[in-house]
C-alpha cells in the first residue's frame, strides 16, 4: 500500500502533460503631478488652573479661527473637528505628589485650502487669530486618476520588457498575457524639487513641490 500512495503523490506533483510554459515579471510605473490641494491641522492650545477658563480660552481663539477660516471662504465641507482633548497636570513634587495644579485644553481642525496660492496668506491669517498649535501640512492631488491610469501603464510595459529579457535567456519568446495583478494600493511620494513653486507670504512662505504616483503590478506571460 505504502509504495502505491508515494507513486500517488509523484504523480499529483507532475505539471499537467498540456501546461504551458510561463514566465513572471513585475513592473513598476511612475508619474509626477503637481499638487492641486493642502491640508493642515489648525489648532488651540490653552492652558489654565481652572478648567473652565482654559476651555473658554480654546473655545474662543478656536471661534475666531473658525471666522477666519469663513472669511478667507474656506468652505464648511473643507474645515472638520480630529481632535478635543483635556489634559490634566498634576504636581510630582513633594510634599503633594498628583495634585491637579491645572489643565491644558487642545481642539484642532483639519482643514483643506484648494487654492494653493493663497496657502501661506491664509496661515499667517489663523496664526494671527490664535492658532497656536499648527502642523501635519501635506500637499495632495485632489483626483488623480489619470495619473494613476498612466502609472499602471507603464507598470505593464516595464514588466513586459522584464519578462521579455527573462524569456530570451531561457531561449523562448514572449507570447499572450495569462495574468496580471496589481500590486496593492499605489503610494503617493511627495518630492521636495528645486524647481517647486512657492506659495506667495511674507509670513509663510511654503513650497509645493510635485508629487509621485507609482504603480505595480505581477503579470505572468506565456513564452513559446
Amino acid at each position: 500500500m505504502i509504495p502505491a500512495l508515494v507513486l500517488l503523490l509523484a504523480q499529483a506533483s507532475l505539471p499537467a502533460p498540456n501546461a504551458p510554459r510561463t514566465v513572471r515579471a513585475s513592473g513598476e510605473g511612475h508619474v509626477l503631478a503637481a499638487p492641486d490641494v493642502a491640508r493642515v491641522i489648525l489648532g488651540v492650545e490653552a492652558q489654565d488652573q481652572s478648567l473652565s477658563r482654559a476651555n473658554a480660552d480654546a473655545t474662543a481663539r478656536m471661534k475666531k479661527v473658525l471666522a477666519t477660516l469663513e472669511k478667507a471662504s474656506i468652505a464648511a465641507k473643507d474645515v472638520r473637528t480630529v481632535r478635543y482633548a483635556v489634559d490634566v497636570q498634576r504636581s510630582y513634587e513633594k510634599p503633594n505628589p498628583g495634585l491637579v495644579v491645572g489643565y491644558r485644553v487642545v481642539n484642532q481642525v483639519l482643514v483643506t485650502i484648494r487654492d494653493l496660492s493663497r496657502l501661506g496668506g491664509i496661515l499667517d491669517q489663523v496664526v494671527a487669530a490664535g492658532a497656536n498649535d499648527i502642523g501635519g501640512l501635506s500637499m495632495e492631488k485632489d483626483d488623480i486618476t489619470g495619473e494613476r491610469a498612466a502609472a499602471l501603464d507603464r507598470a505593464m510595459s516595464d514588466a513586459k520588457a522584464r519578462a521579455s529579457v527573462l524569456a530570451k535567456a531561457a531561449g523562448a519568446s514572449l507570447g499572450e498575457v495569462l495574468q496580471v495583478t496589481e500590486g496593492g494600493r499605489s503610494p503617493i511620494v511627495p518630492i521636495p524639487l528645486a524647481a517647486a513653486r512657492a506659495v506667495s507670504s511674507a509670513a509663510v512662505p511654503v513650497s509645493t513641490g510635485e508629487l509621485e504616483i507609482v504603480a505595480t503590478v505581477d503579470v505572468t506571460f506565456a513564452i513559446k
